[in-house]
């Protein structure tokens, strides 16, 4: 009976491990998304002159994943509202970490700089759409690793 019990368990953990490998995901399939379209639509948003770095980091996510950097430009609320509703894949600006947003959108650590001591100070994000945890997770790497 023991031996079953260590069979059934090793199986059972094999599943557990095989499940693992493709997480995290994207509730809303961006990553695939990107992938099959070959490009991740990006709005940067106006008064973002500094958006230079933010754009190196995520071109070298997309050509990772065999895409281009699609440049899609909207402004202001239109810009959130069409992160939010999956129209466009990331969002770059000027975010404080105390953003409104904060609650609606998964914002980056601030990019190519440290987290300012202000909370209330924005500084140049990445926002992307909250639950695309794939995406999250592979650009947050990306702001935390620097410039490539």
């Amino acid at each position: 009976m023991s031996g079953m019990r260590h069979s059934f368990a090793l199986s059972f953990a094999a599943l557990l491990l095989a499940g693992c490998d493709s997480l995290p995901r994207d509730a809303a399939g961006t990553t695939e998304r990107i992938e099959r379209m070959q490009a991740m639509r990006v709005t940067i948003l106006p008064d973002t002159p500094d958006a230079h770095p933010a754009l190196a980091l995520l071109g070298a996510y997309a050509r990772d994943h065999h895409a281009r950097l699609k440049l899609v430009p909207l402004h202001g609320e239109h810009a959130h509202k069409a992160l939010e509703d999956g129209e466009i894949d990331v969002l770059v600006g000027h975010f404080a970490k105390a953003s409104p947003w904060q609650a609606d959108i998964a914002l980056s650590k601030p990019v190519a700089r440290g987290e300012p001591d202000d909370k209330e100070h924005p500084v140049l994000r990445i926002a992307r759409r909250n639950g695309e945890n794939a995406l999250i997770l592979a650009t947050d790497r990306l702001v935390s690793e620097g410039p490539r």
